[in-house]
């Protein structure tokens, strides 16, 4: 035999051998079931992949409600399993399973039970408590709706917009509790992405970073190679540190957040807290003597406390100073009427990263209560809300 002979042969024995690996790697999965209420209806299983859905297979119902569906995988995966193409229901599936599926078609989704897959009954008791509060919240939208034009719209809009939070919190608990009892499980990833409404899902990987970190580390040392994880890995690994911090600034800072309470000396050496100033509306100011525009916003500053200090608005500023003297000298020279606080620690103040100041002059207007209304607002925008606030 050539070499050329030999070489061929035994690249032939080769390629088949992988050939022949390659497939025992993938195993052969069945659905079965019977539906009650059937009428040879078509089922169509698809999996879910990060790029696309594919087609495994599909079948008509028997005139008995019976039917088989089959497919191989290597790995773990989501799969929809599809009514007429409509209306489907999520199962998890993994090589060699064996599934059996039983229901009434007129309402399979809440009446499907299912047998051989854990993981499959999980995603179930998950999407069920996720409906019934779909369900509460479709009720909130038909009473709203059938109220519009009624005198009291205001009022019912308020109780209703209360309540869906009560039924929003009570699903991110719900969901809290689930990822924690069933740590490891693929149905986690998929409790990360659930929505009461469109486009507004229950949780986020900036609010609720540490809870997706988890489920992330949990599941790539679980099932590394299932495309869910895969994509959860990668969404996790785009979010960083700088992102992560601004989302933590605007919970803390953001409109309609209590801004952050500080304790500051005064000219006269006394403690001043922001938080002594709950009762009254508040322009909380951050500015320098060295700092020009400051040293402007100043001029307008002046014409708004006198305008509005019988009103029931006060102003408190805030110095990035480090001069004591500079400081006091421009107080005096600029007239300004209010109290002034400051560290004279310039940029090394903590009031720095705790407002998340970048530059100056940096302007908050805060209600009686403590809570955020603007948030560095233009010279008109910050007068608008005053005349909105004061109805002169």
């Amino acid at each position: 035999m050539s070499k050329s002979m030999l070489l061929h042969k035994t690249l032939t024995v080769l390629i088949s051998t992988i050939f022949i690996i390659s497939c025992s790697d993938e195993k052969q999965f069945k659905v079965t079931g019977k539906f009650d209420n059937a009428s040879e209806e078509l089922l169509t299983l698809k999996e879910l992949t990060i790029a696309d859905v594919i087609t495994v297979d599909s079948v008509k119902i028997s005139p008995k409600g019976k039917f088989t569906l089959k497919g191989k995988n290597n790995k773990i995966a989501f799969y929809n399993l599809y009514v007429n193409n409509t209306n489907p229901i999520t199962l998890v599936i993994r090589p060699g399973d064996r599934i059996i599926l039983k229901g009434d078609l007129r309402n399979l989704s809440e009446t499907y039970q299912v047998e051989g897959s854990d993981e499959s009954q999980w995603v179930k008791e998950l999407t069920q408590k996720l409906n019934q509060t779909i369900r509460r919240v479709d009720s909130l939208n038909r009473v709203y709706h059938d109220s519009l034009g009624s005198p009291n719209i205001l009022k019912t809009k308020a109780h209703l917009d209360s309540l869906f939070k009560v039924y929003e919190n009570e699903q991110i608990e719900y969901t809290k509790k689930f990822i924690q009892a069933h740590k490891g499980a693929l149905v986690t990833v998929m409790a990360l992405y659930q929505q009461i409404t469109p486009r507004r899902a229950l949780l986020s990987p900036s609010l609720h970073y540490q809870l997706f970190k988890e489920v992330d580390s949990i599941m790539m040392l679980t099932y590394p190679e299932a495309d869910a994880v895969k994509s959860l890995h990668q969404l996790m690994n785009s979010i960083s540190e700088d992102y992560l911090r601004k989302v933590e600034l605007e919970k803390r800072v953001g409109i309609g957040a209590i801004a952050p309470d500080f304790t500051l000396n005064d000219f006269n050496n006394q403690p001043v807290s922001l938080s002594s100033y709950r009762g009254k509306y508040l322009v909380l100011n951050f500015w320098a003597s060295w700092n020009e525009p400051s040293r402007e916003f100043n001029k307008l500053l002046i014409g708004i406390y006198y305008r509005y200090r019988n009103a029931g608005l006060d102003v408190l500023q805030v110095s990035l100073d480090k001069s004591r003297q500079t400081w006091l000298e421009t107080i005096t020279a600029s007239g300004l009427p209010w109290r002034n606080v400051t560290d004279l620690k310039m940029w090394d103040s903590p009031i720095v990263p705790l407002y998340g100041i970048e530059k100056l002059p940096f302007t908050i207007l805060l209600d009686k209560e403590g809570k955020i209304l603007l948030k560095n607002p233009t010279n008109e925008e910050l007068q608008s809300k005053l005349k909105d606030i004061f109805k002169y």
